[in-house]
């Protein structure tokens, strides 16, 4: 059996980018039909990754089995806000903002973590079957820290995104396939500029989401094993 990896397109359209990303936000700001957004972005977005050798994936996960988690976690981003405004314009009112916002981090990183396990655990590949989600809360709310403390560097952010990414990949863990992120820091950062053009320029904004699902999923490359028989040369997907 030899190693053998597989690149990733992502062929959705421009504006079911925006619906199916603009659907899943809207259910989630109304807190509790916030899955019922999520799983059918999640199996458009499955659905539309093409592999290389002819891999097909799908989604199976549904919203009864986490729409608690989602609720969660949209109250979770709620209670800062609501805080705010309850306590009015003011230093001490900002202050409780700040507080309560740290004060529930561990818990939302806790419900992202299980809603991280629940989607990848549902995207199945044919071949290959569905994979496990291995990260620990310790190593997933480090990177999270990380992440945060690397805007003041202002352009180091894209950096330790990516090498979070890459994080994630490793710990997708398949008996039947391993998955690696190839995309650069670099590459997010001059990308990010002109995505956030687009976004204020409003009418590209279906392109915008389409160019970002494309980048990410373009930079994932499958590795799994095969009889070196019937082995190809399948190119390996990836930008900078």
């Amino acid at each position: 059996m030899e190693a053998r990896q597989t690149g990733v397109t992502f062929t959705g359209g421009a504006l079911a980018s925006f619906g199916y990303s603009f659907l899943f936000l809207f259910l989630f700001l109304l807190i509790l039909p916030g899955a019922w957004g999520a799983v059918p972005f999640a199996v458009w977005w499955t659905a539309n990754l093409a592999f290389d050798d002819g891999t097909q994936a799908e989604f199976t996960g549904r919203a009864a089995d986490v729409w608690v988690l989602f609720a969660v976690l949209a109250l979770l981003a709620w209670l800062p806000g609501i805080a705010a405004v309850v306590g009015g314009k003011s230093d001490k009112s900002n202050l409780m903002q700040f507080v309560l916002a740290v004060a529930l981090f561990p818990l939302d990183a806790a419900v992202k973590l299980a809603l991280y396990r629940w989607f990848f655990g549902n995207v199945r590949l044919t071949p290959g079957g569905s994979p496990h989600f291995t990260a620990t809360y310790l190593g997933y709310l480090g990177w999270i820290v990380l992440l945060g403390l690397s805007f003041l560097t202002i352009i180091g952010w894209a950096w330790a995104a990516v090498a979070m990414v890459r994080w994630f990949c490793r710990h997708i863990e398949s008996d039947a396939y391993s998955v690696s992120f190839v995309g650069t820091g670099w590459g997010l950062l001059w990308r990010s500029f002109v995505w956030l053009l687009g976004t204020v320029c409003i009418i590209p904004i279906p392109w915008v989401y389409r160019s970002m699902f494309a980048w990410g999923a373009g930079n994932l490359v499958l590795t799994h094993t095969a009889p070196a028989a019937v082995e190809d040369d399948f190119p390996v997907a990836g930008t900078a």
